[in-house]
């Protein structure tokens, strides 16, 4: 049995138990993922079944994300921002933003939809309008995330980040999200910009996922077993030889 704890068989103990408590780790994540994916879809079944509302400043909770909300005012033509590096039915291209200025609720930023990169044309309708439009969050960086220009009048970000294309344009939104368009009235009739599509509501892979890392855990425990076992029964049926006297 001593065998067995020498130093080289230790680092493969710890090693192999490090593997399986990893891999058992990973199958719990992709099940709290699981549950934070079907909390969405509740919130997305809700809150698109739910009665249009007037846009309003206060709204903007994350228990509003996804509610439907309209819009009467006009955009400022001036405004129009580019997120770039977008991808859309397999497409690269950007989304383009524009200033919304409501006739009581003050300025929302409305993603108009999606313009692939081989196409320069676009439109923006003028004068009077209603819109519809779902709730979206504001969009911050992350850890490892590109840096959007903090200069004034810079016109091409990474993302919705609301605080740093207000400071851009100079213009106030006082919102904590932004609004996704799905229809304007009267419609411009243009194909670009295209609406954002909606987002699949299901459950992802992330069940199986989960079976996966735990089928791998146990695989590498009963490996590991074997592995021990086999080596005890050499140490039974091969003692050391023990001296004898002469």
């Amino acid at each position: 049995m001593r065998r067995l704890f020498t130093p080289r068989w230790l680092l493969v103990h710890v090693s192999v138990s490090t593997l399986i408590v990893t891999m058992v780790l990973l199958g719990f994540w992709q099940l709290n993922r699981l549950d934070e994916r079907r909390a969405r879809n509740d919130t997305i079944a809700a809150n698109t079944s739910a009665p249009i509302e007037t846009a309003k400043q206060s709204m903007g909770q994350p228990s509003d994300d996804w509610r439907r909300v309209t819009l009467t005012g006009q955009y400022l033509a001036s405004s129009e921002v580019t997120i770039i590096n977008r991808s859309q039915d397999g497409a690269a291209g950007d989304n383009l933003a524009v200033v919304f200025q409501t006739e009581t609720n003050g300025n929302f930023l409305v993603n108009r939809g999606f313009v692939p990169l081989s196409v320069s044309s676009r439109s923006l309708p003028e004068g009077q309008l209603s819109l519809v439009g779902f709730i979206r969050p504001n969009q911050t960086r992350g850890t490892l995330g590109a840096i959007d220009s903090s200069e004034k009048g810079t016109t091409q970000f990474q993302r919705f980040d609301l605080a740093r294309i207000s400071a851009s344009l100079d213009v106030d939104f006082n919102t904590t999200y932004y609004v996704q368009l799905i229809k304007e009235s009267p419609s411009s009739n243009a194909p670009w910009p295209s609406p954002v599509p909606f987002p699949a509501v299901d459950e992802g892979p992330h069940f199986s996922y989960a079976m996966q890392w735990f089928f791998f855990s146990l695989v590498a425990l009963v490996a590991w077993g074997y592995v021990v076992r086999r080596k005890i029964r050499e140490v039974v049926s091969d003692p050391s030889p023990t001296q004898t006297s002469a």
